[in-house]
Parts: C-alpha cells; structure tokens; sequence
C-alpha cells in the first residue's frame, strides 16, 4: 500500500552538501524552482534508479532527515495514523503542482512524511 518513494535531508550550507553527497556517492543535485529553497537529489539513474530526495533548509537544530510514503489519501491515512497510536505533526498542506503531504511520529517517536500525488493540486 505505502511504499517510500522520497527522503529529505536538512542543511545548514547547501553548497558543503552539494559537495560532499555528489564527490562521496554520485549524487546529482538540483535547484527547484518552486517557493522555498530546495534541491532534488537523484540517487540512480534510469537504467538503475534509487529513491531520490532533496536537501532543505534546516530551520531549528531539532530538524531531522524525513522519509516519505507514497499514500492514495492524505486524509484516510491521517484518520489510520491517529486510530493506531501515531501522532500528525504538521496537517495536510498543498505542495501546488505535486500534491498533499503531511509529517506524523509513529507510535516510537520517528517522524515521516506521508504524500498524496496530485499534478492539480493547488
């Protein structure tokens, strides 16, 4: 049903990041050109592809890295999440021109994104 399908990494330096992950694993990594600061990293290729992921902005030292699952309602899984002992962090939003995501912590403390995929989105 859920599968990972998106990771997000916080940075305090964009271009150290940039750096580190495209000279230590092949990463390639570019700007978005969307209303925040933020950069998609491709981890494979077409022939072999990874999950891919992004750098944000770190906002406060208590940020963390985020996964992602790939889920048909935002609105279904909150009610899922919140009837099995999870926790929303941050509401449904609209990412315009992706879709919905929201961010829970799972009954042990871990925090996730969950993304509802909509090219319509507004």
């Amino acid at each position: 049903m859920g599968r990972v399908v998106h990771f997000e990494i916080l940075a305090d330096d964009v271009d150290r990041i940039t750096k580190f992950y495209e000279e230590v694993f092949g990463w390639t990594v570019q700007k978005w050109n969307g209303p925040i600061d933020y950069w998609f990293l491709m981890t494979g290729d077409e022939k072999d592809p990874g999950i891919n992921g992004a750098f944000g902005m770190r906002q406060s030292e208590d940020d963390v890295p985020i996964n992602t699952i790939d889920v048909s309602s935002v609105d279904d899984t909150v009610k899922m999440i919140e009837a099995n002992g999870g926790t929303i962090i941050r509401s449904k939003q609209v990412i315009p021109g992706v879709g919905y995501l929201a961010y829970f912590k799972d009954t042990e403390g871990n925090l996730w994104g969950i993304m509802q995929s909509d090219t319509n989105a507004k």
